[in-house]
Formats: C-alpha cells, sequence, structure tokens
C-alpha cells in the first residue's frame, strides 16, 4: 500500500490537486450575491494543470524531476436542485488522469449532499445554511512501474488494488450581504474519514532472488520467483514463499486502512459588477488520524496534520441562463485533506508540497 500512495504522491505530489476537503466547498455561500432564484443548477467543467497551465512555474519549483510530473487532465459535473424552499439537494462526479513519468493513474471522486437552511430570526441581509455530506474518492488500481525506495528496500514497480476513501461531514455556512456589490462568507466544518485499501502487488528481492509479492489487506503475502536465480550455488527456476509483509517493513493495517477526524474553516469574499463577479476565497484543514502519524514519525518523515488552500472563481452571465467562469486552486501541502487514501509514511513527505491547478466550465441554471 504505502507502494500505492508513494507511486500516487509521486505522480501528485507535482501537480494540482482537485479537491478540498469536500469538493467545492472554497464557494460555499448561504445566499447568491446576483440574486439568482432558479431551481436548477448544474456546473460542467474541464480541470486541468500542465507546463503550459502552470504558469507561475509551481511544480518546477516544488523540485519535479520529469517533464510531465503532475500532468492533470479531468472533468466534473455538479447539479443542484431547490426541492423546497429551505431545502436543496447536490450530487457530483470527478474524472481525473493523472500522469508521472510512463504511468497514467485514473480517480474518480463523487459527493451527494442536502443543504438545509433552518428557520431564523436574523437580519435581513445574513443568510444560514447547514449542509450534510458524503464524500470519497476511489481508484480501480494505481501504479508505478519504476524501481521505488521505501524503508531501505528497493521494489521494482507498485500496483495497489482498489483504494478509497470516504467522508461523513457537517458544515455550517453563514453569508453577509453588505451591499449589492459585496458579500462575505464563512464556514466551519467537522467530518469523519475512513480509508481503505484492498490488496498490493509489487517485485523485490528476497534472499537475493527477484520476486513477484502479493500483499492482502490482512498483510499477509505470497511471493513467486519473477526469473531463475542463484541460490546456495545452485540455478532455481522456481520458489514459492508466504509470510508477513512486515518481512519488508510494512503493515498494511496501520499505514495504509485507518480512521481519521478533521475540522475546516473558511471564507471567501464576493465581488459583483452588473453581469461579472469574482469570489477570492480560502481553507484552512487540521486532521486526526489513527495511528497512522506515529508510523509517520516512526520512519523519520513528518506528519502532515494540515493544509491551507487559497483559490479564486471569476464568472460572467452571457445569458440569464449561462454563466462561463474560470477557477484556480492553490494548496500549500498538495493533496493531504483531498484525496485521503492518497497520504500514509512513505507518501508524507512528498505530499508537502504546494500544488495548484485550474478549472474552466459553464454554469447552467434554469
Amino acid at each position: 500500500m504505502k507502494h500505492l500512495n508513494l507511486l500516487s504522491a509521486s505522480i501528485l505530489l507535482l501537480s494540482p490537486s482537485l479537491l478540498h476537503a469536500a469538493p467545492n466547498d472554497m464557494f460555499l455561500q448561504a445566499n447568491s450575491l446576483s440574486g439568482k432564484t432558479q431551481p436548477l443548477n448544474v456546473d460542467v467543467a474541464i480541470d486541468a494543470v500542465n507546463k503550459t497551465i502552470d504558469l507561475f512555474d509551481v511544480r518546477a519549483k516544488e523540485g519535479a524531476t520529469s517533464e510531465n510530473a503532475g500532468d492533470y487532465l479531468g472533468g466534473h459535473i455538479v447539479g443542484k436542485y431547490q426541492l423546497y424552499p429551505n431545502l436543496e439537494l447536490e450530487a457530483g462526479f470527478w474524472q481525473r488522469e493523472i500522469d508521472y513519468s510512463k504511468d497514467t493513474n485514473k480517480l474518480q471522486s463523487w459527493l451527494v449532499a442536502t443543504t438545509y437552511t433552518p428557520n431564523l430570526n436574523l437580519q435581513k441581509n445574513d443568510f444560514l445554511d447547514l449542509r450534510f455530506s458524503l464524500w470519497g474518492n476511489y481508484a480501480d488500481q494505481l501504479k508505478k512501474t519504476t524501481p521505488t525506495t521505501i524503508n531501505n528496500r528497493t521494489f521494482n514497480y507498485v500496483r495497489v488494488n482498489d483504494p478509497s476513501d470516504i467522508q461523513l461531514q457537517v458544515d455550517a455556512i453563514f453569508s453577509r450581504k453588505l451591499d449589492p456589490m459585496n458579500q462575505l462568507n464563512a464556514y466551519v466544518s467537522t467530518g469523519y474519514s475512513k480509508v481503505k485499501v484492498d490488496s498490493l502487488k509489487t517485485q523485490a528481492k528476497y534472499q537475493g532472488c527477484l520476486v513477484n509479492l502479493n500483499i492482502n489487506k490482512n498483510n499477509h503475502y505470497t511471493g513467486s520467483l519473477a526469473e531463475p536465480c542463484q541460490l546456495d550455488n545452485a540455478i532455481i527456476n522456481e520458489l514459492n514463499i508466504s509470510g508477513s509483509a512486515s518481512d519488508f517493513n510494512l503493515d498494511v493495517d496501520k499505514d495504509l486502512n485507518y480512521d481519521a477526524y478533521y475540522a475546516v474553516i473558511g471564507g471567501s469574499w464576493n465581488w459583483r459588477y452588473q453581469q461579472f463577479e469574482s469570489q477570492l476565497a480560502y481553507q484552512y484543514q487540521r486532521l486526526w488520524r489513527n495511528d497512522i502519524d506515529d508510523r509517520v514519525n516512526h520512519f523519520g518523515n513528518s506528519a502532515l496534520k494540515d493544509n491551507h488552500t487559497f483559490s479564486a472563481r471569476f464568472s460572467y452571465d452571457v445569458t440569464p441562463n449561462i454563466t462561463p467562469f474560470v477557477e484556480g486552486y492553490l494548496f500549500k501541502r498538495n493533496f493531504v485533506g483531498n484525496i485521503p487514501f492518497l497520504y500514509n509514511g512513505v507518501t508524507a513527505s512528498r505530499l508537502d508540497r504546494k500544488y495548484g491547478y485550474a478549472s474552466l466550465g459553464v454554469n447552467f441554471h434554469y
């Protein structure tokens, strides 16, 4: 597993992240400054980063060693529907591909949420919403086909099967409309996270012989000879082994399958002039994980327990029902807190790097 995340981190550590706590949290607000009242809103967008889009060379400054390290191309669709005046339903899906050297890894993210507006005696320009969401990330597999050194052992390749995470989150969102052109938003969130992986395949040396290893979620491995090997002055063509993955300094249960809790605080400022609107946002996230951070520290790395995110959104109403937009994100610590299954003892140091991406899309409202 560590290998998987190592791979993922290696691929992702240099490119922009797509999620920030639950998807689209950065721009949470309890009121629309535009005054739009349409019950249905749908965002469709392309998300990407490459050498051309990375105008400020964030990846190069953070130590990217490959021309396409962290290149990302994907898209997402998010829909919201006002079921009742005080109840909104939301669902979203993200598809992305991230390149690193000759490997391309595919990830998916999802979100379902409901937002409730309580009947409170607030001031005329004050608004409050409560939001409840489930969101997560998953992949069929993540792979790294180049040699990787983990805890003083070299693995020729790593493939992690069925990594996933799921989060349960609650948000309280407050907005204050200062005037027709300005609005301030703030929110606090708390959530529970569960990360799990199914199995790991890799290739490493065992008593001088190269073997293919299968490691299951119970930390038990089985292995077979990858190529003929000389052992005790004899050439052997077959070798079957089994045991605990701790023989290779791995503990799947403690390093990869874990629970966590987190808290988030964020805020943003909307400014609107006629059909144009901008929104500048900031978010801070703090995480408390079971066991894994002790393991991170044990292997000589520093546990990454928080993250800072900055973002901006610019939009223009070309018609009463169509609003193109562009968004940009900058993360202080890569995917930490955003795609939880990528974080472990191997990837912690690699995720402690800045990361950013751009999104170009259209909002349809009817």
